[in-house]
């Protein structure tokens, strides 16, 4: 597949968990976004619902276990993949609260840590990260100085 053909659509989930004023993010270990922190989440497996999957990849990247209080948007992006090829993905992005779990990064994660959402300005995120974590304390009422 090279960029001039129209790749498939991916379809994945991730989610914004708070505690406190607080964020959980991972930092990504494996390309197209190596190296940058972004909101846990992944691929949607064959016939899993989006909300199920924001659950189990929230728990196989990080550990925690999250109430996933609604979606919060679906979103379009594309990156580069191996070789040059340009992969498309829909992701339907949910927010929540922290609910519990050990803390320790797995799966695609090389990381994964709580930082201030005050803060987010700081890191170098995925493209479109930071307006989601905002939108997602926003709907929780959580206030953001």
């Amino acid at each position: 597949m090279t960029r001039a053909s129209h790749p498939p659509l991916r379809r994945g989930a991730s989610i914004a968990v708070f505690k406190g004023a607080s964020v959980l993010l991972v930092k990504r270990a494996k390309p197209p976004w190596q190296g940058l922190w972004s909101l846990p989440g992944g691929r949607l497996e064959i016939g899993e619902a989006p909300r199920d999957a924001a659950s189990r990849e929230l728990k196989e990247e990080t550990g925690i276990e999250a109430a996933i209080e609604g979606l919060l948007d679906t979103i379009e992006i594309s990156a580069e993949a191996s070789g040059g090829d340009i992969a498309r993905y829909r992701l339907y992005v949910f927010y929540g609260r922290h609910e519990g779990g050990r803390l320790g990064a797995g799966g695609d994660a090389a990381l994964a840590q709580w930082f201030a959402v005050s803060a987010l300005e700081k890191l170098d995120l995925t493209e479109g990260a930071a307006g989601l974590i905002r939108l997602a304390a926003a709907r929780l009422d959580i206030a953001i100085a």
